[in-house]
């Protein structure tokens, strides 16, 4: 697997450091309606957008969803590892607000955790609401 390109942005808030390794559209057209009354839209993702929304949308296999988990967990473990370069002592997802059979965020993170040799805490974030 490659590693795909990123444009890192810093994500501020009341932490030490945050960042998102790109935006997940660049740019979406609407396009006009389909048979069932929904706008349609030309979307344009940068690579990392486009695994994030093949791995929630495609419509993939269990094995094609993995195998784009594992090309994101990559992608962000070459961030942290040669960006980065901070210790990372445990890999803490957020729960998602949707519920899935595969939930991507928790895939995606056990992929990471598996490539940096460091333990998924599942537990340390939990959602109060729904």
């Amino acid at each position: 697997m490659a590693v795909v390109s990123i444009n890192p942005r810093i994500l501020r808030g009341p932490w030490v450091a945050g960042f998102a390794l790109d935006r997940q559209t660049i740019k979406s057209i609407p396009i006009g309606y389909n048979n069932f009354g929904h706008m349609q839209f030309d979307t344009t993702r940068p690579p990392v957008g486009q695994l994030l929304y093949d791995l929630k949308y495609g419509g993939k296999s269990v094995e094609q969803k993995q195998q784009i988990a594992d090309e994101l967990a990559e992608t962000a473990a070459h961030f942290l590892q040669r960006t980065w370069r901070l210790a990372i002592d445990a890999i803490v997802p957020v729960p998602p607000s949707n519920v899935r059979t595969i939930q991507p965020v928790d895939v995606v993170a056990q992929s990471l955790a598996g490539s940096l040799g460091v333990p998924v805490c599942t537990s340390c974030v939990t959602k109060i609401k729904q």
